[in-house]
């Protein structure tokens, strides 16, 4: 999926057109994704653990995850700046199965250029191209900025589900 977002030119005031190219990751995205997966953690005050062995596994070996990038076609490395991770849900009462975007990231100094709205844009056309039966976005509650986009895209908000609790293995 291709995408034109403006984006500042070095000159004030001025703008060019630059393409965000959206697809399905191959591990060669990986080490990027991997760097940005760290910052999301960072970010939310956690440590990531995971490796990129494991990280490759879990991406292109299990059947309940789509991993998606998004590219800029101007940039001199052709890496990723963003990323989307779909986590396949199942619902036993209704016995569909949606997406869950359970990551949505995009590295800092391309943020609000459209970037993420690709990444929603391609995500919703991959549910409907699978014949899934929805597809929903979790944000952290301290992170306002993602719900006013989220609301300025015209997203519906959910109602919030409840408390969640672990459940200690050890």
């Amino acid at each position: 999926m291709r995408i034109g977002v403006p984006k500042r030119a070095k000159r004030k005031g001025t703008f060019h057109m630059s393409v965000v190219n959206v697809r399905t990751a191959e591990p060669v995205h990986l080490p990027e994704v991997h760097r940005m997966l760290i910052a999301l953690a960072a970010h939310h005050g956690d440590a990531a653990t995971i490796t990129p062995a494991d990280l490759s596994r879990l991406v292109f070996q299990s059947p309940a995850t789509r991993l998606m990038v998004a590219c800029l076609s101007d940039s001199p490395a052709p890496h990723p700046v963003g990323y989307a991770l779909l986590v396949a849900r199942q619902n036993l009462v209704t016995g569909q199965v949606g997406y869950v975007m359970d990551h949505l990231f995009v590295q800092q100094p391309f943020r609000r250029a459209g970037v993420g709205r690709a990444l929603i844009a391609a995500a919703r056309e991959l549910t409907l191209e699978e014949g899934r039966s929805g597809l929903t976005i979790s944000t952290h509650p301290a992170n306002t900025d993602a719900q006013a986009a989220y609301r300025a895209m015209g997203l519906a908000e959910l109602p919030v589900t409840g408390p969640r609790f672990a459940v200690a293995l050890a």
